[in-house]
């Protein structure tokens, strides 16, 4: 498949129906504060620290990898996301946690492999930090970045399947905004 722009129009009988492939997006997607699609939004900001200035890539997201990114030096990124808000209104704040589980990884020709393990070099937890709903998530300066190799969580949380902000600082990840995070990334000693 082809990437799309969002102009593309869904045809019906052969004509354009004067729907567009944006209008589908804007209607599913624009609650980014939703986990699953600030999850994918989390994706996309590492992606673009890594790209920087250079021209968008054409790849698109791929599902089922075993990680999330590949930097342009072939580091394997995995990308978790959090926020003390969520698209629910509730009277507290959530709990900053992330999912750290090792995993099978999944090949489209070999089905499931057999042991579960962590399969980046690298994690990069990203935390929307607004406390407000009238913060815009997609202010990047509300956003911190947290850089930790793999091989510090299978030291020292080998079969742990979450962990708590203050847990993941006490590991003494790198902290980068959105400027700094893909030189961060491209330079952690792994």
């Amino acid at each position: 498949m082809k990437q799309l722009n969002g102009n593309e129009e869904f045809t019906l009988r052969g004509e354009s129906s004067g729907i567009t492939v944006n209008e589908f997006w804007s209607w599913a997607y624009s609650d980014l504060l939703n986990n699953t699609y600030r999850g994918v939004l989390a994706e996309f900001l590492v992606e673009k620290s890594l790209s920087g200035n250079a021209p968008p890539r054409t790849q698109m997201r791929v599902n089922w990898t075993p990680y999330d990114l590949i930097s342009a030096t072939g580091r394997r990124i995995e990308v978790k996301s959090a926020a003390y808000l969520q698209s629910w209104e509730r009277d507290y704040y959530s709990k900053i946690l992330f999912n750290i589980a090792p995993r099978r990884a999944w090949h489209p020709d070999t089905g499931y492999s057999p042991e579960s393990s962590r399969h980046s070099d690298l994690y990069v937890f990203c935390v929307y930090t607004a406390k407000t709903r009238e913060q815009s998530i997609l202010d990047l300066d509300l956003w911190d970045f947290y850089v930790l190799p793999t091989s510090v969580l299978n030291q020292e949380c080998p079969g742990q399947k979450t962990i708590s902000f203050d847990s993941l600082l006490k590991l003494q990840p790198a902290k980068a905004d959105f400027l700094t995070l893909g030189n961060t990334i491209e330079t952690i000693e792994l």
